[in-house]
C-alpha cells in the first residue's frame, strides 16, 4: 500500500473520523465530554471590546458560556484555564450574516413527467417552510475554516428555489457529547430567504416568471392570512381555513415580524428585488450578495434598506500597459454598472486582438476595483451592512478583507460589519457583537491586529468552548530572479506529528513545461501543475482513493527544497527534499 505524505498525512488526519461511527453534526462515539470547568481566563490582553472601544490591558473571564468579567486585574478563578495574554489581542467572535456553511447540498431534481406550467411547488422552487435547522452539519469542512477565520456564528440560509425556505443562526462550535446539531441554533433568529432562481424546465423558468410567481404567492398568503384573522375572530358560518404551508411560513414576513432575506449576485437583480418587494409591500427587506453596489445605491440609501455584502471577491488580474490605457464607458441609465459590455469593440482581424485582449482586462480590471469599493461605498454612505461569506472560502477571507481596506474600507467600519452590525441586523445585539459582561463567550483571540498579514488567529471560543487553530506553517517568499535546477530525483522527508515519513519525487521537461512524479515503497503518483518562479516551486497531486488534493509549495536552494505541504481543511506539513546526485 502506497504511503507517500498524501497517504501519511491524510491516515493521521482522518484516523479521529474513521475511529468511530460519525453522526449528523459531526458526534461519535470518541467525542468528549465537556470539561470539568468551564472556566477560561485571557490575562493581561489587548481588548477590543467594540469598534473603536479598545483596553490596552485587560482579563477576560469566561465561566458556564458566558463572560463574567472585562477589565484590568480581574480575578483569576482558582479552577480556570489561563491564556497568558501578554502578546494576544482579543476581539469579539464574528458574526457571518449569510453563510451557506455546513448546509446541505441540494440533490439534482429528476426529470419532471408532467404538466411544466404546473408543478409542484418544491420542484417549482416555492419551499418557504424548508427549515435550514433540518439541513446543516456541523461536521463539515467549511464549517471549521469559517471559525479558523474568526466566525463564531452565522446566519445559514437554505440554497435553492425563489423562496428557498427559512433561515436562522447557529453557533459555529463543535457538537458536544450528547448534543444534536439543531441544539446550536439560537432561538427566535429565523428569516426567509428569497432569490431570483429559476426552476429548470418547468415554471417559473425565467427571472419574469420567478418575479410574477412571487407577486402572486404572497397575495394568496395575504388573503389567506386574512382569512384565517377573521375565522378566528368570528367563526359562525365561516368555512375554516385549511392549513397551508406556504401561508404559515410566509404570515410572520408580510407582518413584518420576520426579515425577508432578498439574495442577488448581481446589479440587475438588485434593482428587480427592490422593485418587487416594494409591489409585495414586504415591510422587512434585507438586500443580500451583490458584489458591486454602486448602481443601487441610491435606491438602498431611498428605502433604508439594510444590505449584506460578500467576502467573496473576484480574482486578480494581471496587468499590461495596454489595458491600462483603455477608456471604458461611464455609467449611465443603459448601463449603470459602467463596465458590464463596450458596444463598439469589434475584433475584425488577428491585428485586432491585442486591443480585444486590453480592452477585456480592462474590463475585469475595473469589475474587481468595483468589487472591491463596494463595502466602502456602502459604509460612507451611510449604508447599514454586514459581511457575509455566502459562498467564499474560509482561507480566502482575510485576504479579501485586506484588498476592501486597501480600496478604501477603512478597519473600524471593517470590523463592525463583522461583529456589532450583524448582530443587531439579527436580533441579537444584547447577545453577540461586543466583549462585554453576561454576552455569550464567543471571541477571537489573535497575535495582533486581525487586518495584518502578519497576524495569526490562535484561538477561537465559542460560548465558551474553546478551539485552538493550528496555523499553517508561512511560505517563504520567493526570488522571481534567482535561476534554479529542479530537473532530477529529490528524497523528501515530510514531518508530521510524532513521526516522519519519506520517498522520492522526479522531475523531467523545461522551464514553462515541467512534469514528474511522486513515488514511495513502489507506488507511483503522477504530478500536476508543476511550477518553477525563480526559486519558488509549487505542485499538486491527489492522494489515492479520489483523496484531495494536495498542493505543496516552497523554496529551491541549490540542492535543497523546504516547503509546506497543505491537504486544505486537513492541515499543512512541513517538507524537505535534497536533490541527488546525477
Amino acid at each position: 500500500m502506497i504511503r507517500p505524505l498524501a497517504v501519511a498525512a491524510l491516515a493521521l488526519l482522518l484516523s479521529a473520523e474513521v475511529s468511530g461511527q460519525v453522526l449528523r453534526g459531526g458526534t461519535n462515539g470518541d467525542t468528549p465530554r465537556r470539561p470539568v470547568s468551564t472556566a477560561h481566563a485571557i490575562t493581561n490582553a489587548r481588548v477590543v471590546v467594540a469598534p473603536g472601544r479598545v483596553l490596552d490591558r485587560a482579563t477576560v473571564v469566561i465561566r458556564d458560556g458566558r463572560i463574567v468579567a472585562v477589565r484590568e486585574n480581574a480575578d483569576v478563578p482558582f479552577d480556570a484555564q489561563v491564556i497568558e495574554g501578554d502578546s494576544l489581542t482579543v476581539y469579539a467572535g464574528f458574526v457571518d450574516a449569510f453563510a451557506y456553511a455546513g448546509v446541505a447540498e441540494p440533490e439534482d431534481p429528476e426529470r419532471y413527467e408532467g404538466d411544466p406550467g404546473n408543478p409542484p411547488r418544491e420542484r417549482a422552487g416555492l419551499t418557504p417552510d424548508l427549515d435550514v435547522r433540518t439541513l446543516y452539519d456541523a461536521s463539515k469542512a467549511e464549517v471549521k475554516a469559517l471559525r479558523e477565520a474568526g466566525f463564531t456564528a452565522a446566519h445559514l440560509a437554505p440554497r435553492d428555489g425563489f423562496f428557498a425556505g427559512t433561515g436562522a443562526v447557529v453557533l459555529l462550535r463543535n457538537v458536544a457529547r450528547g448534543e444534536a446539531a439543531e441544539m446550536l441554533f439560537l432561538p427566535q433568529t429565523e428569516t426567509a430567504i428569497a432569490q431570483i432562481d429559476p426552476a429548470r424546465g418547468v415554471y417559473p423558468g425565467t427571472p419574469m416568471g420567478v418575479l410574477s410567481m412571487m407577486r402572486e404567492t404572497v397575495e394568496n398568503a395575504r388573503r389567506e392570512t386574512a382569512s384565517r384573522t377573521a375565522f378566528r375572530r368570528d367563526a359562525s358560518g365561516a368555512t375554516r381555513p385549511m392549513y397551508d404551508p406556504v401561508a404559515e411560513a410566509l404570515a410572520p414576513v408580510l407582518d413584518g415580524d420576520r426579515a425577508l432575506v432578498f439574495y442577488t449576485d448581481g446589479w440587475l437583480d438588485a434593482h428587480r428585488a427592490i422593485r418587487v418587494t416594494e409591489e409585495m409591500r414586504i415591510p422587512n427587506t434585507v438586500l443580500a450578495g451583490v458584489p458591486d453596489v454602486s448602481p443601487v445605491l441610491a435606491k438602498i440609501r431611498a428605502r433604508g434598506l439594510s444590505v449584506i455584502a460578500p467576502l467573496a471577491l473576484p480574482d486578480t488580474v494581471k496587468t499590461d500597459s495596454l489595458s491600462r490605457t483603455i477608456a471604458l464607458p461611464p455609467p449611465s441609465s443603459a448601463n449603470p454598472g459602467g463596465v458590464s459590455f463596450v458596444t463598439d469593440r469589434r475584433t475584425i482581424s488577428f491585428r485586432d486582438t491585442d486591443a480585444e485582449k486590453g480592452a477585456l482586462t480592462a474590463q475585469r480590471l475595473a469589475s474587481v476595483g468595483a468589487a472591491e469599493r463596494s463595502p466602502s461605498l456602502l459604509a460612507s454612505g451611510d449604508v447599514d451592512f454586514a459581511f457575509g461569506s455566502f459562498e467564499a472560502k474560509g482561507k480566502d477571507i482575510r485576504a479579501n478583507l485586506r484588498r476592501m481596506v486597501e480600496a478604501g474600507l477603512s478597519p473600524e467600519a471593517a470590523l463592525a460589519a463583522l461583529t456589532t452590525a450583524p448582530a443587531e441586523m439579527m436580533g441579537l445585539s444584547g447577545t453577540l457583537g461586543t466583549i462585554e459582561r453576561g454576552k455569550l463567550a464567543n471571541l477571537l483571540v489573535t497575535t495582533g491586529d486581525y487586518f495584518s498579514d502578519s497576524t495569526d488567529v490562535r484561538f477561537v471560543f465559542v460560548e465558551g468552548m474553546r478551539h485552538e487553530i493550528e496555523n499553517k506553517p508561512k511560505a517563504a517568499s520567493g526570488d522571481p530572479d534567482a535561476v534554479v535546477e529542479i530537473v532530477g530525483t529529490w528524497t523528501y522527508e515530510i514531518e508530521l506529528p510524532g513521526s516522519s515519513e519519506g520517498g522520492t519525487m522526479t522531475f523531467t521537461g523545461t522551464p514553462g513545461s515541467f512534469e514528474g512524479t511522486l513515488s514511495a515503497q513502489g507506488e507511483t503518483l503522477n504530478l500536476s501543475s508543476v511550477a518553477l518562479d525563480g526559486n519558488a516551486l509549487t505542485f499538486s497531486f491527489t492522494a489515492p482513493n479520489s483523496g484531495p488534493e494536495i498542493t505543496v509549495s516552497g523554496i529551491v536552494s541549490g540542492l535543497e527544497f523546504a516547503g509546506t505541504a497543505d491537504v486544505g481543511s486537513f492541515g499543512a506539513f512541513p517538507i524537505t527534499a535534497t536533490r541527488q546526485p546525477e
